[in-house]
């Protein structure tokens, strides 16, 4: 048995400057953390479990400038404070079958960053758009990482959660929407991101990152807003060999590009009664998200197990009372 204990205070102010034209948004904020294990468990036999503690003062500030009334600009910068959950600390797993299992590990530290953020947003008469770039640097960064092993009955993989130093993650986000007229809207938002750890002057990708990934949509409403609907397009590019790090070799499976269709549509049948469904997966694709696949080799007995659904249907009614 674990006791846990995250706690958390924060202080924010806002500051208008400039006859209004610029805000900050100056804050504080105070993290604790404490793991303890009070008790053993006669099923937890992979390691004895230790516990944590620590805390962190962290400061953030956020300036908005409004250029014109129809555009700003903002820019952020944060101290970040992550705790380990117990989970992590004492992870133990084990699974003979398919020849891996996950340790523990009583050193883990929290993880810290420092963190910038700056964009523009347009604002119109027929829709708006977004543009965000990121930047952060982090110290103690938590991941799960399979630190030996090569997937058979006498060596299985062993996953841990370790802490990576001199790890940046940078990237941008795009997202608008227009209104077409007679009830049709477009939308559209994606996101692009990088991650290296360094190690001894040496740069490595980091796999956890997800590739490119873009979501486009056409919908529509009746002017009465009674009913409508949406065909949504996913698309998320491959995990580039080169960019997996080598957490799990030269045969990592990476899968392939990811291209969904999706189809929704409502009828608010009564101010108090809707009815939903939906159509997904359109064209009965077989794909993999990375995040899901991480770390699985192209050899893998399991691949299959991890992808998402065919075609698939949604119907749901709901009554507000």
């Amino acid at each position: 048995t674990t006791d846990f204990v995250l706690a958390g205070l924060y202080v924010q102010d806002e500051i208008s400057l400039l006859d209004g034209r610029l805000t900050a948004y100056p804050a504080l904020r105070y993290d604790h953390f404490e793991i303890d294990p009070t008790k053993s468990d006669p099923l937890y036999t992979l390691a004895t479990p230790s516990g944590s503690k620590d805390s962190q003062v962290s400061p953030k500030l956020g300036l908005v400038f409004d250029v014109t009334p129809a555009v700003n600009v903002f820019v952020n910068y944060a101290v970040g404070f992550k705790a380990p959950s117990p989970s992590q600390v004492n992870n133990g797993f084990a699974n003979p079958t398919q020849n891996y299992r996950s340790i523990s590990n009583p050193d883990l530290k929290p993880e810290t960053s420092v963190s910038w953020e700056g964009g523009l947003r347009l604002k119109g008469d027929i829709g708006s758009v977004g543009f965000t770039a990121f930047t952060g640097e982090y110290e103690d960064f938590i991941s799960q990482v399979m630190v030996r092993g090569t997937f058979t009955p006498n060596d299985p993989a062993i996953y841990q959660f370790t802490n990576l130093s001199n790890v940046e993650i940078s990237g941008a986000e795009a997202r608008g929407q227009a209104s077409l007229g007679g009830g049709f809207a477009l939308s559209l938002a994606a996101a692009y991101a990088k991650g290296t750890m360094t190690t001894n002057g040496v740069e490595t990708p980091l796999d956890t990152i997800d590739p490119f990934k873009v979501v486009a949509g056409l919908s529509w409403r009746d002017p009465g807003a009674r009913f409508g609907g949406a065909l949504l397009f996913t698309h998320a590019d491959n995990k580039k060999p080169s960019k997996t790090g080598g957490a799990c070799g030269v045969n990592c499976f990476t899968a392939g590009a990811v291209n969904v269709f999706d189809a929704t549509a409502y009828w608010n049948i009564t101010p108090t009664v809707s009815l939903r469904g939906g159509v997904f997966n359109l064209t009965d694709e077989k794909y993999w998200w990375w995040s899901d696949v991480r770390g699985l080799t192209t050899s893998s007995a399991v691949l299959d197990n991890y992808t998402q659904p065919g075609r698939n249907f949604s119907l749901s009614l709901s009554v507000k009372l």
